[in-house]
């Protein structure tokens, strides 16, 4: 079974950066497919551009498959694309080439198993014909063509780290693709260096800047749904992620934000869409709030709710208020608005606010007193805190009309070309 350990001569890929108008640096995507390609979107990628990708696509992630192929799509309609050898591709042609059993363990242990599932569910082949070396030839060819660094007059482009004391050509391939020393304190090449590998540890999952023009690319993107990218001539930075608190019983928000500007959206409660190993699920009211952002030129969309608890169907809303999970709610729309101050909001309910009594509090809030004989709707008699108090200074907009019975409507029954329109939420809240 086993066909010998396979070494792969070192490659290093030479560049000349004027040979493109911009040139982009991205890293350690992990199978996370709809990233790339809202990526690539936000920043209007072009012929005349170049993308670096400095490893680790696969693994981890559940569409690692589909992303080797997007690359090599693009590579033949014409875009440039430099993909390193990361240390996961590195275990993945580890484990193909030799068969060996403890080489195979050390790849699942990093999720390579998720890769498999990838090739099986789009080619429609075996876990077998994976380390098949002719039924897997495209993907195998693939990842042994990739270079482990990219070099120009100005930059070094590497996977996790690279040796300041040696010459291009004298780098150990093994240093370059897994270690994790320091060298950023000793780079004395006069030369900035992009690497990957290390995830982000900053609060906000954000690119880090070393000491010595070292730059770190790697976010994290498998644990935080947030990829990250540079445009090396100009310094300008990009953000792609994906927001989702919440799992089957309750979800407090959602999103995907690529700026600081996405379109905040408040509705009743939500529904069906949620966020599965990456990849978003969504449904008739989410697919309509992203059409509305993209036709409005926002930085993403932000889904959030009146009350957070997930079903399909109004009518089976609980019937009392569960104010553990509207505190919860009212804590995680907080954040949302802390982190986005300058964001615009839809109003986008409908009549349903009037399906339960405690909606319309939990919008703008209840004060308990004598004017309310019947708290049958609250789990306990308690001041509610509404949405209301915290959107202060915000400009609140609704689209297509309002309903006869007064409320900003909702956006499934909503034209495609409705506009948006201000809403008087102080008037509203007033009548409410």
């Amino acid at each position: 079974m086993n066909r010998g350990t396979i070494i792969r001569k070192k490659q290093i890929k030479y560049i000349n950066e004027d040979d493109y108008n911009r040139i982009f640096v991205i890293s350690d995507l992990h199978g996370n497919y709809e990233l790339f390609l809202k990526f690539i979107k936000k920043v209007n990628l072009q012929k005349d551009d170049l993308l670096i990708n400095l490893g680790d696509s696969c693994d981890r992630g559940t569409q690692s498959y589909e992303l080797y192929l997007k690359y090599d799509e693009m590579i033949k309609e014409g875009y440039n694309i430099l993909h390193i050898l990361g240390n996961h591709e590195d275990m993945l042609l580890t484990a193909v080439y030799t068969l060996d059993y403890d080489r195979l363990e050390h790849w699942f242990r990093n999720s390579g198993e998720k890769t498999i599932e990838s090739f099986k569910r789009v080619t429609g082949l075996s876990i077998e014909d994976f380390f098949d070396l002719k039924k897997n030839k495209f993907l195998i060819d693939f990842l042994s063509s990739f270079p482990t660094l990219i070099v120009s007059d100005k930059t070094i482009f590497t996977h996790a780290a690279y040796n300041p004391d040696l010459l291009p050509e004298e780098q150990e391939e093994y240093f370059l693709i897994w270690n994790r020393e320091n060298f950023w304190d000793r780079n004395k090449t006069g030369k900035s260096i992009y690497f990957g590998h290390t995830p982000s540890k900053k609060e906000d999952h954000t690119i880090v800047y070393y000491p010595n023009n070292c730059t770190c690319i790697d976010l994290g993107t498998y644990r935080y749904n947030k990829m990250g990218g540079i445009e090396i001539k100009n310094k300008e930075e990009y953000y792609i992620e994906i927001l989702y608190q919440g799992d089957n019983k309750s979800r407090f928000v959602l999103g995907e934000v690529t700026g600081s500007n996405p379109l905040i959206c408040f509705g009743i409660n939500p529904s069906n869409a949620k966020l599965i190993d990456g990849r978003l699920q969504t449904d008739k009211t989410i697919e309509k709030i992203k059409s509305i952002a993209d036709m409005e030129n926002y930085d993403g969309w932000i889904m959030l709710n009146l009350y957070a608890q997930v079903t399909s169907e109004p009518n089976n809303l609980d019937r009392i208020l569960n104010n553990s999970l509207h505190s919860k709610n009212i804590d995680e729309i907080e954040k949302i608005l802390n982190r986005f101050p300058n964001s615009d909001i839809l109003a986008c309910w409908g009549n349903c606010i009037e399906k339960r009594m405690y909606l319309k509090y939990c919008l703008k809030g209840l004060k308990i007193n004598k004017s309310i004989n019947n708290y049958i709707f609250l789990d306990e008699i308690k001041d509610i805190k509404g949405i209301i108090s915290l959107t202060k200074g915000r400009e609140w907009f609704y689209r297509g009309v309002i309903t006869k019975k007064g409320h900003p409507n909702h956006q499934v029954r909503t034209k495609q070309s409705a506009k948006l329109e201000k809403f008087n939420i102080k008037k509203y809240i007033k009548n409410l």
